[in-house]
């Protein structure tokens, strides 16, 4: 896991052009946020192995029990999207 985290990190802030692109700032604020609030609890879960729909019904609730605000949502959700892009199976099945 922190070898996907760590070639996120170093793949958005090299800037590979994607939608959800982050900057080197947001994407270490987003990792430490999915530390302290996700793994804290559970495994890394892959992004890319749950179909949009999914995918955003888990965001949703799991944002609810960690109690994440609207901004730390958006951030770690924007920062979860570039697993599912560079897997490119946002439409993936389980």
């Amino acid at each position: 896991m922190a070898a996907a985290l760590v070639g996120l990190v170093f793949g958005v802030s090299t800037g590979l052009g994607r939608a959800n692109e982050l900057s080197t700032k947001e994407a270490g604020v987003a990792q430490k946020l999915y530390t302290a609030k996700c793994a804290k609890c559970h495994k890394f879960y892959n992004p890319a192995d749950y179909n949009d729909a999914e995918w955003h019904t888990w965001m949703i609730k799991m944002s609810k029990k960690a109690r994440l605000k609207p901004s730390q949502q958006d951030l770690l959700s924007r920062y979860l999207d570039n697993f599912r892009a560079a897997e490119g199976t946002n439409g993936a099945t389980r």
